[in-house]
């Protein structure tokens, strides 16, 4: 992820844009500070690939003002937007159609001092959600993944749930170095 020359110093205002803008690089639809659920979402993201929807649903802070309570909380919101993100699709979509084709990813990315916690979280452990509807526990089960890490470890940790993503070339990759 190209986030700048200083890219583990941003703000999470810059860090919001910076991750927004890869997005939407990499053919995303990308909404920024959306609305969902009477709060807002700071960065929602959808694209589809190899017959599969992924919907992503970030939330960007800055490392120094997450305590251990706090990345709990922001956690739970998480979970809170991927469940009403769910409950949406599940009045467009049958079920058993979200099951095979929709992803649904919550995360936290710190930025700026985040220590030597780059990478905290991959793929959260999540409460259940729907007990009472097996069918919806299973897609939670399933379908949803929670990380929470810088912005470096972003694209390293979607592309383990199966998103694949463009890279550039440079001039200097068709030249060789000489020593």
């Amino acid at each position: 992820m190209v986030l700048g020359d200083n890219k583990f110093s941003l703000n999470w205002r810059e860090a919001q844009k910076s991750i927004a803008d890869f997005l939407s690089k990499n053919s995303f639809l990308v909404w920024e500070e959306k609305g969902m659920n009477g709060k807002r979402v700071d960065i929602l993201a959808k694209r589809e690939l190899n017959n599969k929807v992924f919907y992503l649903i970030f939330e960007v802070k800055h490392y120094n003002n997450v305590t251990a309570s706090a990345e709990d909380k922001f956690r739970l919101q998480l979970e809170e937007y991927l469940k009403v993100l769910i409950m949406r699709e599940t009045d467009r979509k049958k079920k058993k159609q979200i099951l095979e084709n929709n992803i649904f990813i919550g995360y936290l990315v710190l930025s700026k001092d985040y220590g030597i916690y780059r990478n905290r979280r991959k793929n959260w452990r999540k409460k259940r959600l729907f007990e009472e509807d097996k069918e919806m526990e299973l897609i939670w089960k399933r379908n949803v993944y929670l990380f929470c890490s810088s912005q470096e470890n972003i694209q390293s940790n979607l592309e383990s749930v199966g998103l694949q993503f463009y890279s550039q070339s440079k001039i200097s990759d068709f030249f060789e170095k000489k020593q």
